[in-house]
């Protein structure tokens, strides 16, 4: 069996928890124990990722197969756990074929922007799609194509514009490799970046995994691993401005060369125009978790190839980023240290230097295995995470 849990937690210099539980800083159940349900429909729902309502709650998204084959949907949960929407969410898009991958941003007016992977052409390619704050689509039905180019468009991920828009990267094999494009659209639903998007990088070798956050001034910065070495890959990251001109060197700049593989990159913002930029690394032969930072010229500002936040025993996977509003980000993995898969956190400030304990501060232990979490500001001065959380029963 397999549920969505989300936790709720007052005050990023606390630790405090789709099902929905909250974590008060000076007492508990403030939502329901266990969790609030935001979608119960037949089926299937997976996928979820989570944005802000700007309002101390949150908008989630989520593949769902309540018709047969994937489609998107979303919900509103506010600040007193309470679901704002039509029962079971409101469809984002239902369109032919399949429909993957769903990622949320804020639209900066109570509502968000939604992309996702669209199989509707028999091709992979990236659309997206606006609902405001009472739960109403705001584009054409069943969203706005931002790339339909030859080849597979996958992954996308999503930043606000800071005008009520957003900037998506994806990686994209027009190419015949995996390069890393972008595209804006504004908050009307119209792309801003010609037709197709923007390369960001099409070095030699695959780039992967491509993730994104604001800069602060209308573009984004934008974080990938990298083969163009050949032998391992690496963390590379691009800025692309309002206008979509790219503004770092070209194919972008490198976060880590480690030995080893570096992979999975998580970014935010750091506040000043930079990013903090997470990944999972392999330098030492295990999995673990590294962060760097880099300022808005494309340097970097931590230790080279990054400082850890988590070496513990066993693999470290899959890290999300929050910014921690101070400078500073908190990270979330999930963690085999036990022998169990469990979620973790740590926090870093902006000098590179961690904040709670060593290797991270156990969020889940529950039975079963915890994994695939992510995380992000509720809007009044908490965090939010959500994972997926899997039980096994034999009779």
């Amino acid at each position: 069996m397999e549920m969505n849990r989300l936790m709720r937690v007052f005050g990023v210099s606390m630790v405090g928890f789709l099902v929905v539980v909250g974590l008060p800083m000076c007492s508990f159940g403030f939502w329901a124990d266990n969790g609030n349900p935001l979608c119960t429909a037949m089926g299937d729902q997976y996928q979820s990722t989570i944005a802000s309502d700007d309002a101390g709650g949150a908008i989630v998204t989520w593949c769902d197969s309540r018709s047969g084959n994937s489609d998107v949907y979303a919900q509103r949960i506010d600040a007193l756990g309470a679901v704002r929407w039509v029962a079971n969410g409101v469809a984002i898009c239902t369109a032919t074929g399949n429909q993957g991958y769903p990622t949320i941003t804020s639209d900066g007016a109570g509502g968000a922007i939604v992309t996702w992977n669209d199989w509707r052409s028999g091709n992979n390619d990236v659309y997206a799609q606006r609902i405001d704050a009472l739960g109403a689509v705001q584009w054409a039905a069943n969203g706005v194509a931002l790339c339909t180019a030859t080849g597979d468009q996958v992954y996308p991920m999503i930043t606000s514009d800071g005008a009520g828009g957003a900037i998506v990267t994806w990686f994209d094999r027009r190419s015949g490799e995996n390069d890393v494009y972008a595209q804006r659209i504004d908050a009307l639903g119209v792309v801003q970046w010609g037709t197709n998007g923007v390369a960001l990088c099409a070095a030699t070798g695959d780039q992967g995994w491509p993730t994104i956050t604001s800069d602060g001034a209308g573009g984004a910065i934008v974080a990938w691993y990298d083969a163009r070495s050949g032998d391992d890959y690496d963390v590379y990251a691009q800025r692309i401005d309002a206008l979509g001109a790219v503004q770092w060197a070209a194919n972008g700049v490198a976060q880590c060369t480690a030995t080893g593989n570096q992979v999975y990159p998580t970014i935010t913002s750091d506040g000043a125009g930079g990013a903090i930029v997470a990944w999972y690394d392999a330098r030492s032969g295990e999995n673990d978790v590294y962060a760097q930072r880099i300022d808005a010229l494309g340097a970097v500002q931590w230790a080279a190839n990054g400082v850890a936040l988590c070496t513990a025993t066993g693999d470290q996977r899959s890290p999300t980023i929050t910014s921690d509003g101070a400078g500073g980000a908190i990270v979330t993995w999930y963690d085999y240290r036990s022998g169990n898969w469990d979620i973790y956190a740590q926090r870093v400030n902006g000098w590179g230097v961690v904040q709670w304990a060593a290797n991270g501060v156990a969020l889940c232990t529950a039975t079963g295995s915890q994994y695939q979490p992510t995380i992000a500001l509720d809007g009044a001065g908490g965090v939010v995470w959500i994972w997926l959380e899997s039980s096994m029963f034999f009779v």
